[in-house]
């Protein structure tokens, strides 16, 4: 029997009152139970803070896709907090994930950027 990995690792670091830094790490093809696991995880760090500033990391480098509805779940996460979002870095491997994150700026009024090299995201995140 084979088991398949899928799955979102949040890691989350707050600076000051309203200022945080999100970690995204998505492996494998994403499903509703996923995002059912992480989404809570994400409110709580949240929860209380009138008008957070996010700054986040996403890694897709490990991402083999979304069901349906993990994609309904993404979306419907991005626009309840679509004004907190300040910048976006996406760490992928291919060029359709570049090519996504480029069209991710035209929904968005956060920056967001694609990298290769996680270190490159990280520093630009907090330049």
């Amino acid at each position: 029997m084979a088991l398949l990995k899928h799955g979102i690792s949040i890691g989350i670091e707050r600076y000051g009152d309203d200022d945080f830094f999100v970690a995204f790490k998505a492996i494998g093809t994403l499903t509703h139970h996923d995002y059912e696991m992480m989404v809570p995880v994400l409110e709580s760090a949240l929860t209380g803070v009138k008008d957070p500033d996010i700054f986040a990391l996403v890694d897709v480098t490990e991402l083999d896709g979304l069901e349906l509805q993990a994609a309904w779940d993404d979306l419907k996460l991005g626009v309840k907090h679509i004004r907190h979002f300040e910048k976006i870095a996406i760490v992928g491997k291919t060029t359709l994930q570049e090519v996504l994150a480029k069209l991710a700026n035209w929904f968005t009024p956060a920056e967001v950027r694609f990298f290769v090299d996680n270190g490159d995201a990280v520093a630009w995140l907090k330049d």
